[in-house]
């Protein structure tokens, strides 16, 4: 028996990787075939042995095959969830250990969305993936080929199904604020009509009504991603005007419908929990220096005791934020935190204020405008270098002052048939010497 070292270069898109293999048996035709014994891990830390055997396709009990065991661990590397892999191997008497030394990638995943797949549900589709993408559970790396393989999938179980339609895909994110990256599979090249809409768990807020809000939908392409976006955007204020603050969706759930108005379309069931309505309680404020509760609780219309409608408290705290600004407090940023009581059903909220330094006023500059008009600009223009800064004092000048100053010119170009020239504020804060530089324009 002779024994022999190898070296076997993998490469793939973020690695290259040398596995050794050591003490590898090199059969010759009269020498008994080796059997897979035992199949183990090292270095695993997230993942489990089971989750990355199923990967491998390696099975205990089969042939051992030095090309076989290079495909598995081709596998692994093209995962996309370890950034390296070797392998070590130890033959007693034809039984074959295999040792993989792996690496696991820091690379995050992400979940993934199926977003029109209107015909299977979520765990149907999982299963199909597993079946090529053996580490499958529902998200995926953020890198590697593991999205071109479940896409590949995804078109397969399409066309097992007999679904003649493509597999799109695209990276999401639930908001503009978001960085929570999604991937989101669909399937295109087919016509997907929204027919009905219905919204099993309404009682306070009436399915007429949700239908009546969601309207917009009826006819638009289907997309799981899109009526959770609406849902939250256009239908969960309606429950927050109501003070059922916690409110919430569960993902639609789509199924073909034939209709003679509705060909090959979409019934829709967006089942809402609405939850219990709720009363303010008590309100606190946090982080406040210049001004003190009872200044603040004096802006809040909402008041306790009364239904806690979450659109006023909106309005209530962008309030705050507008009165903070006048007072040149131009970064304020107030952010609620609610102490929900569901014995009392009474809902307290805490004010967390971040109010940012005080500006004061710079310099004024005028564009635009004739010499004599700049002049009697500056003579009534409120306020001076040094003063503290007023956010809403600009438009209010705009509106008095200013709509006096340029009636003549307006006048002017109407009987001109002329368009009336347009005023622009730009504003320009400081932050080393905390001022306020204005730029007032009149542009023709």
């Amino acid at each position: 028996m002779k024994l022999k070292r190898y070296q076997i270069l993998l490469s793939s898109p973020i690695l290259v990787l040398i596995l050794a293999v050591n003490n590898l048996v090199v059969a010759s035709p009269s020498q008994e075939i080796s059997k897979i014994a035992k199949i183990e891990f090292e270095g695993l830390k997230l993942l489990s042995a089971d989750e990355v055997l199923a990967n491998t396709s390696l099975k205990i009990g089969e042939t051992f095959d030095v090309a076989t065991l290079d495909s598995a661990a081709q596998k692994l590397v093209d995962s996309g969830l370890f950034k390296n892999v070797g392998y070590r191997t130890r033959n007693n008497k034809g039984l074959v250990t295999i040792t993989f030394q792996v690496e696991e990638t820091a690379v995050p995943t992400s979940r993934v969305i199926f977003d029109n797949f209107i015909w299977f549900t979520d765990t149907e589709l999982i299963a199909a993936i597993k079946h090529d993408v053996p580490t499958f559970s529902g998200s995926a790396p953020d890198n590697g080929d593991v999205v071109v393989r479940i896409t590949r999938s995804l078109q397969t179980f399409l066309h097992e199904n007999k679904i003649e339609a493509s597999v799109s895909y695209l990276t999401s994110q639930d908001s503009p604020e978001s960085t929570v990256q999604e991937h989101v599979f669909s399937v295109s090249g087919i016509s997907l009509p929204i027919c009905t809409l219905h919204f099993p768990g309404a009682a306070n807020i009436s399915e007429t009504k949700l239908s009546e809000s969601a309207k917009t939908l009826v006819g638009s392409e289907y997309s799981t991603k899109f009526i959770s976006l609406f849902a939250a955007k256009h239908l969960i204020p309606l429950y927050r005007e109501a003070g059922q603050l916690r409110a919430a969706f569960s993902p639609p759930l789509p199924k073909p419908e034939e209709t003679a108005s509705c060909k090959s379309g979409v019934e829709v069931n967006l089942p809402v929990d609405e939850g219990p309505i709720y009363k303010l309680g008590t309100t606190k404020w946090t982080g406040n220096s210049s001004m003190n509760g009872a200044q603040l609780n004096a802006l809040l219309t909402l008041k306790s005791g009364e239904v806690a409608n979450g659109l006023t408290l909106d309005r209530d705290l962008a309030a705050a934020e507008k009165a903070y600004g006048r007072n040149g407090f131009l970064f304020t940023r107030i952010k609620p935190h609610s102490e929900f009581k569901d014995d009392s059903q009474t809902v307290n909220v805490l004010f967390d204020v971040t109010e940012g330094p005080q500006f004061r006023m710079g310099k004024l500059n005028l564009q635009g405008f004739g010499e004599n008009i700049s002049k009697q600009i500056m003579e009534r223009w409120r306020l001076k270098p040094g003063d503290i800064f007023d956010t809403g004092y600009p438009e209010e000048f705009s509106g008095k002052e200013l709509g006096e100053l340029l009636k003549p010119i307006y006048q002017e170009r109407r009987s001109q048939v002329k368009p009336v020239p347009s005023l622009k504020w730009s504003t320009k804060p400081n932050q080393e010497n905390f001022t306020v530089d204005l730029t007032l324009e009149l542009t023709n």
